[in-house]
């Protein structure tokens, strides 16, 4: 393959797959403590250490587009909703909850009861408490205070504690709000973050920076797009004259 299409042929790949990235992103724009993906390129030359995917011809080596998918965890917009159930993280830091899949951690924080006054998501994940042990809630005052404590007609009925990481992050998402931690042995330690009863985080995903990446993308995809074609058109020449020599 002609090291100029195979150049082209990268890029429309790492387009199409930043556009899916950049929908995915939309989609959760009102995600409540949904935290965004980014895309970033890095130009490589293809050779001994990073062969193409093709096998090389006589040209140049061309140039690979090497993506990197990670996870914005910057905060989102803290809104008051008033329900006494909704609890927003002020700072670093994540609600750990049980899942079929073992503890993960969130900062969804619009929270309700089940049927038998179990705290839990809005999936249904039990919010975890000291120890691990779930929440119960049977009354009608709660009360949830910056350290987590929850009394409940006036009586404290436990602790939601907020869990951290070793920074950067190393987490990967389990559905749109939930994380584990890349690495199982990985051990939490005590967030400093302090919980704000009565308020929802909301997505980090800007809408308008969103929309402006989709449509530089689009462009991008057609300009490789185009660079295709013409060489589609220049092979197509090439053969036709060669076979009239």
């Amino acid at each position: 393959m002609n090291s100029g299409m195979y150049a082209a042929v990268s890029g429309s790949l790492a387009a199409m797959q930043r556009l899916d990235v950049i929908s995915n992103n939309l989609a959760n724009i009102n995600t409540p403590g949904y935290k965004k993906d980014k895309m970033s390129f890095e130009g490589l030359l293809a050779g001994n250490i990073n062969p193409p995917a093709v096998p090389q011809g006589m040209t140049a080596d061309p140039i690979l587009q090497k993506d990197n998918i990670y996870i914005d965890y910057a905060s989102g917009p803290i809104s008051q909703s008033g329900n006494p159930l909704d609890l927003a993280l002020d700072g670093d830091g994540f609600f750990a909850v049980t899942t079929p899949e073992g503890t993960a951690y969130t900062r969804q924080g619009n929270f309700r009861t089940s049927v038998d006054g179990t705290l839990v998501t809005v999936d249904g994940y039990p919010v975890q408490g000291t120890g691990g042990a779930s929440i119960s809630i049977q009354g009608s005052r709660i009360e949830i205070d910056a350290r987590g404590v929850v009394t409940v007609d006036g009586t404290e009925t436990g602790s939601i504690p907020v869990m951290d990481f070793e920074k950067p992050y190393a987490m990967t998402k389990l559905g749109n709000a939930l994380f584990i931690p890349a690495d199982p042995q990985a051990a939490p330690q005590a967030g400093k973050a302090q919980i704000r009863q009565g308020h929802i985080e909301g997505s980090n995903v800007e809408s308008i920076s969103e929309m402006v990446q989709m449509i530089e993308t689009n462009r991008y995809f057609e300009a490789c797009s185009k660079v295709i074609k013409g060489f589609d058109d220049m092979a197509a020449k090439a053969a036709t004259e060669i076979g009239r020599v």
